[in-house]
């Protein structure tokens, strides 16, 4: 549904073939969503049969015409009252905490080579934003222009740039912490190996909570804090 939505917003101010659409979704918006050209076009044959946006085609020299598409009053009528809706916070889906949740299944040295794993893309993918945010100040400075557009979608680059730095922190703070508590693997020796013993049975290391006190109170310091 969102891809609708934003399809329809990109459409608001400007005329756009399904190739431009793709290209916005690849640029800022990537932050956000992610879509493949083979959903966008089926999307704009949608919206088109519900007279949400209309096409025209333009000629091209010695290339095929070109479809580009445009908003309808209909279709500014029907994103104006969603952008007027109050929104519900979003559900997270993070297959990475997914599989953090159950990393008690494998060794140890392996949790932390998928930790770092996950900081390095992280870091990858914060410095390809930092450049991004670079290139877009300098082309608005070049440009000499601002628009509420182009405010809005700073705020958007500066959120999810602060998104990736957090999740470096947390990756770096719990590399951390499975480091200092290595031992709490060191007796799950059949790792993934079915077993028909009661949970009671099963050959799982435990200590006291005592023992990894401060570590963890100092990992949970900046929220405990907060609270």
């Amino acid at each position: 549904m969102s891809l609708r939505y934003a399809t329809l917003g990109l459409l608001s101010k400007w005329e756009a073939s399904g190739y431009d659409i793709k290209k916005e979704f690849h640029d800022i918006m990537s932050i956000f969503w992610h879509t493949h050209l083979s959903q966008i076009y089926p999307e704009l044959k949608k919206l088109e049969n519900e007279n949400l946006i209309s096409s025209k085609l333009i000629p091209q020299m010695g290339k095929p015409d070109k479809k580009i598409y445009s908003i309808t009053e209909d279709g500014r009528e029907v994103l104006l009252k969603w952008l007027l809706e109050s929104n519900e916070i979003p559900k997270i889906k993070d297959s990475f905490l997914m599989q953090t949740f159950f990393l008690d299944n494998i060794p140890v040295d392996e949790v932390l080579l998928k930790l770092n794993m996950q900081k390095k893309e992280r870091r990858q993918r914060l410095e390809i934003m930092k450049i991004m945010s670079k290139e877009k100040l300098e082309s608005i400075k070049e440009r000499n222009v601002m628009t509420a557009r182009i405010l809005m979608a700073s705020a958007v680059l500066r959120r999810g740039i602060e998104q990736e730095k957090q999740y470096i922190k947390w990756c770096e703070e719990t590399i951390s912490l499975v480091e200092y508590c290595k031992y709490l693997w060191e007796k799950n020796d059949d790792y993934l190996t079915p077993s028909t013993e009661n949970v009671e049975s099963q050959n799982t290391t435990s200590i006291p909570f005592t023992e990894v006190e401060d570590v963890l109170l100092k990992y949970f310091a900046d929220i405990v804090d907060e609270v």
